[in-house]
C-alpha cells in the first residue's frame, strides 16, 4: 500500500505513531521517536505481536493497533480530543433525547468538529445492504440512499472477528476502488458501531483527499460515538429487525402506518383507563411536488429528512412521530393538563425550512383531540384530516 498520504497527515501530529509491515517498525513520526528509547522498544514489541491485545497502556498513554491493509498503525488516542469531546456532547446528548437518529445527525457534527471534507452514517440492512442515513459532502447533507455492502470500503469491518476501527488509503488509479462515495484518492477511516448484544448495527466514517487535523483524535471521537450510540439507544436501533409493527421507513428513519395505529390503539386504552387524553397534528409539506418538479427527487427526499428532523426536535419524550406516507406525517402528543403549543413550533419549523432552504416553505397540519371524538383513533384521525383539508383550502392550496 501506498503510505505517503498517512505518513504525511500524521508526521506533525502531537500523538506518537508509528507504522509496521511484517512486524518490523517502517516508520514512526517526531512524537514518537520524542519517547524514552525503554518507551519505544516496548510499544514495538508489543506491537509486533499479533497474539495481543489491540490496545495498550503505556506510562499512562493509551496506544491503539490498528489494520491498514497490510499495515499496522500504532496511534495514541485521544491525545487532543477533549475540546471536540465537549462540544460533541454538547451537541449530541440533546439530539438524542429528542429522538433524532444518531446515524442522520453525526456526520455533520463529526466533519465540523474534526475538519474532515466528507462524512457518512450507515446503518446494516440485512446482510448485504448499508442504509446511508447521512451523508455530508462540500458543507451539504446529502439524501439518504441504498448501498451495496459488497461495494462498500467498510465491507470489512462487517466480517466476523474484525477490530471495529479501519483505515484505508485509496487511489483509483492503482488498484479498483469500487466504493461509489469515493473520490479518485484519499484517506478513509470507519468506526463500527455494535449494540449491546455484539451485534453490527452500523458504522459512521470520515474521508477526503487533504486531511491536516489529528487521526488520534478522529479516531477517538468516532469511538465515543459508537459506544454512545450503544448505551442510548440499543432497542430502538434494533426493534424494526424485531418487530413487524414497528418497521421503519427507510428514508427518514420514522416508523410508519402500523406503528400510529399499534400507538393510537394504546392511548384509546388509555384514554378509557386513566382518562388522559392526546393530540394528534397530521402534517403535510405544501410545495413537495414543486421541489421535486424544479430539483428533482434527491432534492425533495433531502427536504423530507430535514422536515422530520425537525418535528423530532420539538418532541418530548413521551412524544411520538410518524411518516403517515408520501409527504404527510403524524405527530402524537400525550395531554397532561393542556394541550401543548404545537402550532407555534409547527410555525418556528416553517420559518427556519425556509431559512435554511433560502425559498418559501410551509407545512399545514390539522389538529385534534381524542376527547373530540370520544376516544376514538379512527375518528380522530379524520377529525384531523378534515381539519387539514380545511387548513389547505384557506391556503389556496
Amino acid at each position: 500500500m501506498k503510505t505517503r498520504i498517512l505518513t504525511r497527515l500524521l508526521a506533525d501530529t502531537s500523538a506518537p505513531a508509528l507504522l509496521l509491515k511484517d512486524s518490523k517498525a517502517e516508520w514512526s513520526n517526531e512524537a514518537f521517536e520524542q519517547l524514552p528509547k525503554k518507551q519505544r522498544k516496548s510499544i514495538v514489541d508489543w506491537s509486533s505481536d499479533s497474539k495481543n491485545t489491540d490496545i495498550l497502556i503505556s506510562q499512562g498513554v493509551i496506544f491503539e493497533r490498528l489494520k491498514t491493509d497490510e499495515h499496522y498503525l500504532i496511534l495514541a488516542c485521544g491525545h487532543r480530543a477533549g475540546q471536540q469531546q465537549r462540544a460533541l456532547l454538547q451537541e449530541l446528548m440533546p439530539a438524542l433525547a429528542s429522538g433524532s437518529d444518531p446515524f442522520f445527525i453525526l456526520p455533520q457534527l463529526l466533519a465540523s468538529l474534526l475538519d474532515w471534507p466528507e462524512a457518512a452514517g450507515c446503518k446494516l440492512q440485512g446482510t448485504d445492504k448499508l442504509a446511508l442515513m447521512g451523508h455530508w459532502s462540500g458543507q451539504h447533507l446529502l439524501p439518504p440512499q441504498t448501498l451495496e455492502l459488497k461495494n462498500s470500503s467498510a465491507a470489512p469491518l462487517y466480517q466476523q472477528g474484525q477490530p471495529g476501527t479501519l483505515i484505508l488509503e485509496w487511489d483509483r488509479n492503482e488498484a479498483r476502488v469500487r466504493d461509489p462515495l469515493l473520490g479518485d484518492q484519499g484517506l478513509w477511516i470507519a468506526q463500527r458501531v455494535d449494540s449491546r448484544n455484539g451485534n453490527p448495527l452500523g458504522h459512521l466514517s470520515l474521508w477526503g483527499a487533504e486531511k491536516t487535523a489529528s487521526l488520534a483524535d478522529s479516531i477517538h471521537l468516532m469511538q465515543l460515538c459508537a459506544d454512545l450510540i450503544s448505551a442510548w439507544q440499543p432497542e430502538q436501533l434494533e426493534r424494526s429487525e424485531r418487530s413487524p409493527a414497528l418497521q421503519l421507513d427507510p428514508l427518514t428513519q420514522l416508523p410508519g402506518r402500523d406503528a400510529l395505529d399499534h400507538t393510537l390503539a394504546g392511548s384509546e386504552q388509555e384514554r378509557k383507563q386513566s382518562g388522559r387524553d392526546c393530540l394528534l397534528a397530521l402534517i403535510d409539506i405544501d410545495s413537495l411536488s414543486a421541489i421535486n418538479n424544479l430539483h428533482g427527487q434527491h432534492e425533495g427526499d433531502r427536504v423530507l429528512c430535514q422536515f422530520a428532523d425537525r418535528l423530532r426536535h420539538i418532541c418530548r419524550p413521551d412524544d411520538h412521530l410518524f411518516r403517515f406516507g408520501g409527504d404527510e406525517f403524524v405527530l402524537l402528543l400525550p395531554v397532561k393538563h393542556t394541550p401543548p403549543p404545537l402550532q407555534q413550533r409547527l410555525d418556528q419549523i416553517n420559518r427556519a425550512m425556509t431559512q435554511t432552504l433560502g425559498s418559501a416553505f410551509h407545512a399545514s397540519a390539522g389538529l385534534a383531540l381524542l376527547s373530540e371524538v370520544n376516544g376514538s383513533g379512527d375518528e380522530l384521525l379524520l377529525l384531523a384530516d378534515s381539519r387539514l383539508r380545511k387548513e389547505k383550502k384557506q391556503r389556496g392550496i
